[in-house]
C-alpha cells in the first residue's frame, strides 16, 4: 500500500501487459485498469508482476504472491504480510532523489549529534522541516493493512477515489 496521492500515471505488468488508465492525447492502454482486478487472475503462489507509478521518476516495484485461497473462501480481504521502510515522498526526484534525501537526512543527523556533543544549542529552526515529518526507516503493516481493509470495502466502485476527494480525506479515520 504506497502512499502516494494519485497525482501520476501509473500501470500494472501483468503477464506481459500492461494496465493502465488512458489519457487523450497521451498514454493509452488496451484495457482499463479500473475494469481488470487482481482477482480475475489465475495467480499461483510466487507469481510476479509490476507495478510502475511515475513515468518520469519511475517508481517501478515487483509484486509477489505470498499465498493464493481457494474460491470457496466468501470473503479474503488483501493483505501485507511484510515490508520494509517508508514510502517515499511525492516528488522527491526518483529512486536517485530519494536515496539522496535519505543520505542528507542521515548526515544532518550526524552533524547534529556532534554539535550536541560539543555543548552547542541545535534551534528548532535550524531543523529541516521533513526531518520531523518523514521517517525512511518506519513501516507499519497495521497500518497498511488498515488501508487495504477499507480499500477492500469500496470494491466495484472505480471512481471511489474522485468521490472521496482523494487519499488523504478517504483514509482520515484510518489510525497509523
Amino acid at each position: 500500500m504506497m502512499g502516494w496521492e494519485n497525482w501520476h500515471l501509473h500501470c500494472f505488468h501483468l503477464w506481459g501487459k500492461d494496465y493502465g488508465l488512458s489519457y487523450a492525447g497521451g498514454t493509452w492502454y488496451a484495457d482499463d485498469a479500473r475494469r481488470v482486478h487482481l482477482g480475475d487472475f489465475a495467480w499461483q503462489v510466487n507469481d510476479k508482476f509490476t507495478y510502475t507509478y511515475d513515468f518520469g521518476d519511475y517508481w517501478q516495484h515487483q509484486v509477489r504472491v505470498e499465498k493464493v485461497f481457494p474460491s470457496a473462501v466468501v470473503s479474503v480481504i488483501p493483505v501485507c504480510v511484510s515490508g520494509r521502510r517508508a514510502c517515499p515522498p511525492e516528488e522527491v526526484g526518483g529512486p536517485g532523489g530519494y536515496d539522496q534525501r535519505t543520505l542528507d537526512q542521515f548526515s544532518w543527523a550526524y552533524e547534529a549529534h556532534d554539535h550536541v556533543l560539543a555543548g552547542e544549542d541545535i534551534r528548532e529552526d535550524d531543523v529541516p522541516t521533513w526531518f520531523w515529518t518523514y521517517q525512511p526507516e518506519h513501516f507499519d503493516k497495521d497500518y497498511v493493512n488498515q488501508k487495504l481493509a477499507k480499500l477492500y470495502q469500496l470494491k466495484g466502485n472505480p471512481d471511489f477515489l474522485l468521490l472521496q476527494g482523494g487519499y488523504d480525506y478517504f483514509f482520515a479515520d484510518v489510525k497509523s
